[in-house]
């Protein structure tokens, strides 16, 4: 970024390009050089760096050489085409909009350059927990992540942002972790797969956390799976739908990490020596 644009407050991002045939490549690069002056722009550099993956969706290689890359909330991607349920990452559907794709890259860049900022400047009292959080876990945290079976988790949840968030949280501790973007899809994975816990948001397009909880509940082949709900709307009228739909655990959002970490423990078994040292207590 050049000193104008930084006295502009405007940002150049670099996008890597990830299974695009040549001809979609270029087209892309050419809309991608349109963007010069807008207050989000977006390049390819052959130097290296990458601010956010641009992911051919439609390319079963390019999705494997995605999660070899780790995206994360600082580096985050955007999937073009038909995504898997699966992916934690929002989707641009095909043909491509060009002011859709744009909206969208300015999306997950804005929450990216957030967190950027947050994790340059942490507040102190959050830089003293992560450090005594590290210290705590790293005495036990590496013998037992060696043996942890891979237990089967579902986040659901329609926001991307939510989604990133879960995948980091739920990361350390090695479970087999899908994600669905809407409640449909909630219930028909959670037929076809046997899932220790399901994290559930409660407002999403189409049938809501409420109503997909009180299915999976209601039906003998999923009625054991652990149902988490996860939500803004935290009224005791709000948690009396979550109990009254069976859900086994209702959080608030912004998601408390120590109460979090609590929740693992809970339901997954695998875990529970991991949060007891992260969380510093002989019970968690």
């Amino acid at each position: 970024m050049n000193a104008s644009s930084a006295d502009s407050g405007q940002r150049q991002f670099v996008v890597e390009l990830l299974g695009f045939p040549d001809g979609e490549q270029s087209l892309l690069a050419s809309t991608f050089r349109l963007t010069d002056r807008r207050l989000f722009s977006y390049a390819q550099d052959e130097a290296g760096r990458t601010d956010l993956y641009l992911v051919n969706a439609d390319n079963a290689a390019a999705l494997a050489e995605l999660r070899g890359r780790g995206p994360n909330l600082y580096c985050p991607a955007v999937l073009v085409g038909g995504a898997e349920d699966g992916q934690p990452w929002p989707v641009v559907e095909r043909p491509i909009h060009w002011s859709r794709l744009f909206d969208t890259l300015d999306r997950v860049m804005q929450i990216a350059v957030e967190r950027r900022a947050s994790r340059r400047t942490p507040p102190a009292d959050q830089n003293a927990r992560r450090r005594r959080t590290d210290q705590r876990a790293s005495a036990v945290a590496a013998p037992v992540m060696s043996v942890l079976k891979r237990e089967p988790v579902l986040v659901v949840d329609d926001s991307a942002t939510v989604r990133a968030f879960m995948r980091s949280r739920l990361a350390p501790f090695r479970f087999d972790v899908d994600y669905a973007a809407n409640g449909e899809s909630a219930i028909r994975m959670a037929h076809a797969k046997a899932y220790a816990c399901i994290f559930l948001d409660v407002l999403m397009p189409g049938i809501d956390g409420y109503e997909v909880c009180q299915r999976i509940k209601s039906d003998p082949k999923t009625q054991s799976t652990a149902v988490v709900m996860l939500s803004s709307k935290s009224s005791t009228l709000d948690k009396f739908r979550g109990n009254w739909s069976g859900c086994d655990a209702y959080l608030g959002k912004p998601v408390e990490e120590d109460e979090l970490l609590a929740t693992i423990a809970r339901f997954l078994p695998s875990a529970r020596r991991v949060v007891t040292a992260m969380l510093g207590s002989e019970q968690p």
